[in-house]
């Protein structure tokens, strides 16, 4: 059960944010800060456990939480930059202490969290915060998911299709490696509506606009035809990948939706009530902590300095293995994958929680080197060397 902060943004009375820690490995955890104006206390709450299972599923003793202020993510950057460093002042003391370390999220670049911080007198640690590849690597692991749950089903991938709500950093890497492989993107969504195109989009040109334009892409682009953004979930593809807000999918429209694998870039697209109605109708809805899984463990990777080309490598190879290994196991079991997989994390998190926190003397000299290389200390140099191997235990 999340501990949850109702934060008072000074000076805001009609604004609120909130503080959810639903974990902590030696007093901290870690999680994003969103901004969205249809935030609530227990969405964070659901969202800040989903960041316990995530850092469980890969092994990663972090605890889990996360933070956000309730407002328009698009307002003027100057606005927005007001709202966090106020938001950043009524949390102070848990930045202070790094009982809670934020991280960017939905509607927050990287440089926001660093304005934020800074704003409030806090230094940014040279590793504390995501790299910026973070998304992509998420939606590295996206599309792995996706793929082989379609491999298990017998999927044919040649003729497959994948529909993707939201178009931010996750969304753009997925959509490039589902279009890379052979994959027909037939439909895309941002704040400001929706493309659909039965033939398949032309992904490198809504890369390219979206860098430029952002969310108005899907007004500008020349190609697809518009359509309500509600519709995109209920799209008759193979795969639906929801990379937007939580709760896309929900009772209202779970009885509805044709595709036959979800794949979720976002964190809780999928209410409890609806996943059970999916279960129903055979669709394969992947849990979210574990299909999008690779921004936490790849971003972890790169901080130690190993090579690009292994991080994808390993993020291809064991975030597949695992998928594959829940979706079977719960086919065996008759349940839900995400009830099967949940127990699976949770056990994993108790099990990495209390190595972590066992105050032996090795215990107590690995916690103090560790700081000293979040802090930048001790260089990436010393540590790459034995990364690889601390990576692939985790998988063991």
């Amino acid at each position: 059960m999340s501990t949850l902060i109702s934060v008072l943004i000074a000076g805001e009375p009609d604004l609120k944010g909130y503080l959810a820690i639903d974990s902590t490995v030696s007093g901290r955890c870690y999680g994003g800060v969103r901004m969205a104006a249809d935030l609530s206390p227990d969405l964070l709450s659901e969202v800040a456990r989903a960041m316990t299972l995530k850092y469980g599923f890969v092994g990663l003793p972090v605890g889990g939480g996360k933070s956000g202020i309730v407002a328009d993510p698009e307002m003027p950057q100057e606005r927005k930059r007001e709202l966090l460093k106020s938001f950043g002042q009524a949390i102070k003391p848990f930045l202070q202490t790094k009982s809670y370390i934020p991280a960017s999220d939905l509607g927050t670049t990287d440089d926001d969290i660093s304005f934020m911080l800074n704003s409030i007198g806090l230094k940014v640690p040279p590793r504390s915060l995501s790299f910026k590849l973070s998304g992509f690597y998420t939606g590295i692991t996206v599309f792995t998911a996706a793929i082989s749950v379609a491999r298990h089903l017998g999927l044919n991938l040649n003729r497959a299709t994948v529909a993707i709500e939201g178009f931010g950093h996750v969304a753009v890497s997925a959509a490039r490696m589902f279009w890379e492989n052979g994959i027909k993107v037939v439909a895309i969504s941002t704040s400001q509506g929706a493309l659909y195109d039965e033939a398949g989009l032309d992904v490198s040109k809504l890369i390219n606009l979206y860098h430029k334009a952002g969310s108005q892409v899907v007004s500008l682009f020349p190609g697809g035809e518009k359509i309500d953004k509600s519709k995109l979930v209920e799209l008759d593809v193979d795969i639906l990948s929801p990379c937007a807000q939580s709760h896309s999918i929900n009772m209202d429209n779970a009885h509805r939706i044709l595709a036959k694998i979800i794949s979720p870039g976002a964190n809780v697209p999928t209410t409890d009530e609806a996943e059970p109605i999916l279960f129903q109708r055979r669709i394969v809805s992947i849990p979210d902590f574990t299909a999008n899984c690779g921004g936490v463990l790849g971003s972890s990777m790169k901080r130690t300095g190993l090579k690009e080309e292994y991080i994808r490598h390993f993020l291809e190879q064991r975030i597949g293995e695992q998928v594959t290994k829940v979706i079977e196991a719960a086919e065996k079991e008759n349940v839900i994958p995400r009830a099967y997989a949940q127990r699976i994390a949770e056990e994993r998190f108790l099990r990495v929680k209390a190595s972590a926190e066992r105050r032996g003397i090795t215990s107590r000299a690995y916690s103090f080197a560790l700081e000293l290389y979040r802090r930048g200390i001790i260089p990436y140099q010393v540590v790459t060397p034995i990364a690889s191997g601390y990576f692939e235990k985790r998988f063991r």
